[in-house]
This record gives structure tokens, sequence and C-alpha cells, in this order.
């Protein structure tokens, strides 16, 4: 089982989103209220004097004819659909006033802010939706962010300009409940686009938001869900210049007073494009964030993918987080986790010139000290599963704290590939399943102060390519060869891997590796001859030749002048059993191995692989120095880690040393056993003379 199939039941996904929708057909269009959909004319009176007597009748939907519609601050009510339909733009004022000041909550404070373009504050069955735009039109916004922002760094004051320098929101929905949103297009957000907030049975569905037109804005979040429960959010594609989909629940002393989770949030078959974070829990996570499941989520040329992110003044867990079946490309880190996120931002400091003096409230607020174990924030019981990543830097960043160690962190079926596979500080109790990260440097992922985190395989070996073909004796069997002496067995099904490495002492190195490496294929013979500076200028031999008899392969290996102290080392499994795709290659992928069973006799072996009623065999016979081992196939960073790694894995493969002297011979064969194909080590030399002897007569 992997650790994904044990997830407790999720019996409250069914409960997620807006339980109602307004029912009422009446239809009020706002030019009849005097509107004017030129782009020029203010209509913020006009389109609220629709919203107000369609609520004051019961419901029913407002509605525009095709144009722009240049507004402010709307509010709806109860039992209202709002509309905006195709070839409809609502555009938002460029000018501050026209969004009255109000009392909610923002990154985290509770303060006066301005209200948003689109308000439901306190309502129950809200439907807004349509084909049609919301240009915030907000670059006036980011403007004045800059600008400010310059300023308020050389005063030291990092830590408060997001909170004085005021913009609106897109979409409020505060306080209310049975709220669907679905199907719009949003663009240029002065700041958040969609926030929901102190709500509950709300649903985002399939809306468009384009916060990167025209520049890149400060701020733009995409989807905020703050200290709210129920909420659905689905069909979404977001590119915006800040966290994509992102859960919140109070910051600092605040949000301690506050002290209301986010919970029971689904976000499933979305897409982020630009932005901090595919998923980002925090940084805001003072009344915790909980019960969550995200499934189904793409992203490409996001920043981050997974993000978890408090500060030690914030306080809050963050638990039960559960995240399968995610695509990623070109993110810079699939999975980040920190405690101590941007600190010029997190922590409050006032200068020494504004003692005495009197400052705002939301100054006070963000300055209240927190009591250390009350600010402490823990992340516990995150549930990674069925993650495939492309071209990403790093595959994770995490760092906990000497006092709040990332615990119970579940990773299963990610196949990855990335520049490197990153660092791990302050965890304890994580489990690993099926995991395949190829990093490009090949270095270990580094854990530092931490408990029980074993990560399974240090590096998975870069995947192999194999441009070298040996022909079976049935049409279907190759066996391919690699540019050094590596060889997968596709006959035509994933019949495993053999490859080679050295040892000496205590470090060791695969002939993949190798300085020089050179290669000659004659018919259905390969020759690899290499050499590296710890042969100190031996030079180590491999032929490789096709068996006419059996779909296989004879291999001979010798070596010339080599130290004394080396020893050669193989390792075999990775038998799939299935076909490959077109995008997979015969490397010795973990998740190949996890049902070979080794039947081992002395030093041949039957390797036994497929369908439990379909079961298929291969055969080998390897020297009878080899000291062969049942060896864990996620730890293939080098040779001799491999042949170190132990038994106790769920991707067994055999890996073996024997003594490589110069001047003596060493035969390997892999074979699939039939009438005129049966060996044993004795008869391999003689086998090795006639194949290659029948490529010379060829």
């Amino acid at each position: 089982m992997t650790y994904a199939s044990r997830i407790p039941e999720l019996n409250w996904v069914g409960k997620t989103g807006a339980r109602n929708l307004p029912k009422n057909n009446r239809s009020y269009n706002v030019t009849d209220y005097g509107a004017v959909g030129d782009g020029i004319a203010m209509n913020t009176k006009a389109i609220q004097k629709a919203i107000d007597e369609c609520a004051g009748n019961g419901g029913g939907t407002v509605t525009f004819s095709p144009g722009k519609y240049l507004t402010g601050s709307v509010y709806l009510k109860e039992g209202v659909h709002f509309i905006i339909p195709k070839r409809t733009t609502l555009l938002g004022s460029t000018d501050l006033k026209d969004y009255p000041e109000m009392n909610t909550r923002v990154a985290g404070i509770e303060m006066q802010w301005p209200s948003a373009l689109i308000n439901i504050l306190g309502q129950k069955n809200v439907m807004v939706s349509g084909e049609g735009v919301v240009h915030a039109q907000g670059k006036v916004f980011w403007a004045s962010y800059w600008a400010m922002r310059k300023d308020y760094e050389a005063k030291g004051l990092r830590w408060i300009v997001d909170y004085d320098c005021k913009r609106p929101r897109t979409l409020l929905v505060s306080e209310s409940s049975d709220v669907t949103v679905k199907g719009l297009t949003f663009r240029q957000a002065g700041f958040w686009t969609i926030q929901i907030l102190y709500s509950s049975y709300c649903t985002v569905d399939g809306v468009i938001i384009q916060n990167n037109v025209g520049g890149h804005g400060p701020s733009t979040d995409g989807v905020d869900i703050d200290s709210s429960s129920y909420i659905l959010v689905e069909n979404c594609d977001i590119d915006c210049n800040d966290d994509n989909f992102c859960l919140k629940s109070g910051r600092d002393a605040d949000g301690l007073r506050v002290n209301r989770p986010t919970e029971y949030i689904v976000i499933r078959n979305c897409i982020s494009r630009a932005g901090g974070g595919l998923l980002t829990c925090g940084s805001e996570t003072s009344g915790g964030i909980r019960h969550v499941l995200a499934e189904g989520l793409k992203a490409k040329g996001t920043t981050v993918g997974i993000r978890l992110k408090s500060a030690m003044n914030r306080g809050g867990t963050t638990e039960h987080i559960y995240i399968k079946n995610v695509e990623m490309d070109n993110v810079r880190t699939v999975f980040e986790a920190t405690m101590n996120w941007n600190p010029s931002y997190s922590y409050s400091s006032l200068p020494k010139e504004y003692t005495d003096k009197e400052i705002p409230e939301h100054w006070a607020k963000m300055l209240e000290e927190v009591e250390p174990d009350k600010g402490m924030p823990y992340f516990n019981n995150i549930y990674l599963s069925g993650f495939k990543v492309r071209n990403s830097k790093t595959f994770m960043s995490v760092e906990g704290s000497e006092t709040s160690l990332m615990k119970n962190f579940n990773f299963s079926d990610i196949d990855a590939n990335v520049d490197r596979i990153g660092d791990v500080r302050y965890a304890r109790d994580w489990k690993f399943d099926n995991i395949n990260i190829k990093a490009k440097n090949r270095e270990p992922v580094i854990i530092k102060n931490s408990e029980n985190v074993h990560f399974p395989s240090g590096v998975v070996a870069i995947e192999t390519d194999f441009p070298y073909t040996l022909n079976g004796v049935n049409k279907e069997a190759k066996i391919k060869g690699a540019a050094h002496p590596e060889f997968s067995f596709l006959l035509p099904e994933m019949a495993g891997n053999l490859k080679f490495g050295i040892v000496q002492g205590q470090s060791s190195k695969w002939l993949g590796d190798f300085k020089v490496k050179n290669v000659k294929q004659s018919g259905r013979q390969l020759t690899y001859r290499l050499s590296d500076p710890v042969l100190k200028g031996g030079e180590i031999t491999v032929n490789a030749v096709a068996l006419s008899s059996s779909d296989g392969v004879i291999i001979e290996v010798s070596a010339v002048k080599i130290p004394d102290d080396i020893s050669l080392f193989w390792s075999y499994g990775g038998a799939y059993g299935e076909v490959l795709e077109k995008t997979g290659n015969g490397s010795l992928r973990p998740v190949y191995c996890k049902y070979n069973v080794f039947s081992v006799e002395w030093t041949a072996f039957t390797l036994y692989y497929g369908q439990s009623m379909k079961l298929k065999t291969i055969n080998a016979v390897m020297p009878v120095s080899s000291e062969i081992r049942l060896s864990d196939a996620y730890m293939q960073q080098s040779p001799l880690s491999f042949f170190e790694s132990g038994k106790k894995t769920d991707a067994p493969a055999l890996a073996a040393v024997l003594p490589l002297k110069s001047g003596q011979k060493e035969y390997f064969c892999i074979y699939r056993q039939n009438e005129k194909a049966d060996y044993n080590h004795y008869m391999l030399p003689a086998l090795f003379r006639k194949e290659t002897a029948g490529i010379i007569s060829e």
C-alpha cells in the first residue's frame, strides 16, 4: 500500500461549496437604470440601483448589455445573480476615492481598507458569473505601491508598507455563505483578486485570472481563502504575480485574537502559471489551516509549487493537508516549507525616530508582541502523492525550528526531474514511498537536525540515454546500450537493467561517470573502453555481444594496468513487465522494481516479474567471485551506497562486488532461457568466443 492509500476517509469533501443558487429569474439590466457602456461614464450608482431593486424584489439577475462599464465599488445582496455576459467588460475605477473604506481584514490584520470592486458582505445565496471580463485597471495602484515601498524601505518600514499603501481587491466575499463565482475572466487586480473572508460554503468555479496583463503587479494573489470553511475551488486558471491559490487565517497578535481557522477546503483541476505558489498555506497561519484536499493541479512556470510558510511570531497549526495528482513544469522549487518566511516583511520593528510619536492603529497591531510559545507555528501531517515534475531547479526546501519540527510529512509516487533535491532541516518522522527523483547534480539531499527522516535515494541517477541497440532473437526484443556500460533489456517489455561501477576502499564510481568513455558498435557487439584518473593510467574494456540462440547478451570485462584494490560493481533489477511508453526509458527506476522476485543460486539467478498469473522470467549467470546482496534501488547515488543499502525495501534489486584484476577476464550472461540457451558459469568463456567468432564470420 502507498501512503496515499492510507489517507483517512475525507468524508467532508462532498460538503464543500455553495449549497444554494439564486433561483428568481427576473432580470434587471443596468442600462435601464442609466448605465452607459462606453468605458468613460461612471456607472457605480446605476449598477448599485439595479442591484438594490433586484434584491428588494426577492432576487433575480442583474446583467449588462455589451460594452465597457466603468465603476467603483458595488455591493451585491441576497438572492442576486450578477451576470457579466460575453462582450461585456466591467472596468474598475483608477481613483481610490471610488472604493469606500470599510472594516475588513487584509493580509491577516483587521483594519480600515478600501472596499473591493465587487463586494458580497454579510449576504447569502449570491452568484457572480458570466463569460465577460472584470478588468480592475490596477496598474495605477501598482505604481503607487512601488513608489511607497522605495520610500518606506529607506526608513526601515518594509514591514508596514503593504498595509499603508491601500489598494482595492477585485472581489471580496466576507461573512457570507452560499456564494458562487463562476466563469468570469479577471484582469489586472490592484491587489488581491478574489478573497473569501470569514465565510462558508462558497464555490469558485472556472474563473480565469490574468493579472500580468500590462505588467507584473505586486500582491496580485489569485484566490485567497481567509479564515473560511467548506470552500470549493475548481477548474480555474490563474496567472498572477503572487500566490495563485492561497490559504490564510490571520497574522500575529491580531490573528491569534480572532483565532478563526481555514478548514475543509477542496481545490481541484486548476492551473497556475506565473505566480508565487501553486498552492500556498500562509504566511498568515495564526488561526490554523487544516483539512485541505488539493488534487488534479498543474503548475506551469510558477515560482514555487507547494508552499507552507509562516513566521515565529505568527502561531497556528497547519495540518491534515492532502495534495495529490499534481503536474509541474518549469517550477523553481517544487515543495517549500518554512517558519521564518521573508523576515523583512514578517517581523515588525519601529525605527527610533518614531518612538513616542503617535502611530496608526494598524501599526500598533503589527507591533504588538506575541509570547514565544503562542507565536510558534506548527506544520504536521502533510501528504503529497502522485507528483510529476519536469525542468525544476529544486525539489524541496524545508526548515522547521528546534522547538517546532516539521512532523509526519508523507511523500509517495513522486516522479521528478530537477537540478538538485535540496535540503531538510528540523523535521521528524517523514515517510517516503515510490520516490523517483532525478537530480542533475547527483548530490544527496541535505538532512540536518532531524529525527527519523531518511530520504530513500539520496539521489537517483539521471535517467540514461540508450542510443545503441543489440537485436534479440525475437524481432521485438531489443537490448539497449548506453554510451557507457549500462544495458536495458526490452523483450519487448522492460525486463531489467544491468549497469557497472567500480569500488575502491570507501569510495566508488559509476562507469558512466568515468572521464574517458569510448564505445564502438560492430553488428551485434558493443565494445567499451574506459579510463579515469582513479585507474591511474589503466583501462577497463567491456565487450557485450547479443546471443544468437536467445534474447540476451554475454559480456566480457577485462582490465589492464589498474590498481590492485579496484573491485568491479554490478547491479541488476527493474523488470517492470510492461512495454515502456515513448517518454520512458530503460534506466533502473525504483518503480520498475516493486514486484521483482529473485531466486539466487550461488551466483546465478532467476528474476520473476510481471502479473502474478502470467509471470515471466529472465536468467543470469554472473562471476563466481561476486558477493551478491539484495539491495535498495532507491539508493543509487553511488555503487557503494547501492551495495550497502540493505534488503529492507519495496524496490529490490541485486547488487554485487567482485575483485577486478589486470589481465583477468570476467563474464556475465543475461538471457531468456530456452532449449538452446541454458548456461552455467563454466560455459561462459567458450560461449563468448563462439558468439564473437560468429560476428567475425558475419
